[in-house]
């Protein structure tokens, strides 16, 4: 029997809480990026991956 609940999906959904997402938004409109380019640059630098000095084509720009 098998499993018919693969998840084939190369995108996940993150839920947040609301505090977070009008922090988010705040960010992403004075940054010109999107909430998911926020969290996915977020979730690199928690993992220790910088795109930025492999060559990301996004060049995302957070002022910290």
């Amino acid at each position: 029997m098998t499993n018919q609940q693969i998840d084939k999906k190369r995108t996940k959904q993150v839920r947040i809480d609301t505090g977070i997402h009008k922090l988010a938004k705040v960010e992403a409109a004075k940054s010109g990026e999107t909430i998911r380019s926020l969290t996915e640059y977020g979730l690199g630098i928690v993992l220790g991956i910088d795109k930025r000095k492999s060559g990301d084509k996004d060049g995302h720009s957070i002022n910290k």
